[in-house]
């Protein structure tokens, strides 16, 4: 009977878990609306005020990408919530979800000096500081 209360926490730490997502995915896509600014280039022009237009395209591209993916997460935990009797399937969808964070952080690291070649970027605690003070503004 208790492992049925811990199933039952991690379900519901999986429900948050989506609604966290689901959150993010809101918060990304509506600057990706009209006359907004998106979310990835608010960051970037922290760092680099004149943007390049081929950089504020690709943050827009970038921010779809990331809006798509934490839609896609937290349907996916909704999924392994709902349909857990066993909480395997919660596992490997946390591992999953995580993995594909790491993903798309690493490779969009490795592809934009490929796409964007001469260029500088800030480094990782740059973009880190530039993030935080767009979240906090």
């Amino acid at each position: 009977m208790q492992s049925l209360g811990f199933l039952d926490a991690i379900v519901s730490w999986r429900v948050l878990s989506g609604l966290a997502l689901l959150w993010l995915a809101l918060v990304f896509g509506r600057t990706l609306r009209h006359a907004q600014v998106p979310l990835i280039q608010r960051v970037a022009t922290v760092s680099d005020p004149a943007l390049a237009p081929e950089l504020r395209r690709y943050t827009r591209r970038l921010t779809a990408v990331w809006c798509a993916y934490f839609t896609s997460a937290a349907v996916l935990s909704f999924i392994a919530a709902a349909t857990s009797t066993a909480g395997h399937a919660l596992e490997w969808t946390g591992t999953l979800i995580w993995s594909g964070t790491i993903a798309l952080f690493v490779g969009e690291h490795w592809l934009r000096p490929r796409l964007f070649p001469g260029r500088r970027f800030p480094g990782l605690w740059q973009q880190l500081r530039d993030t935080w003070s767009v979240w906090h503004s």
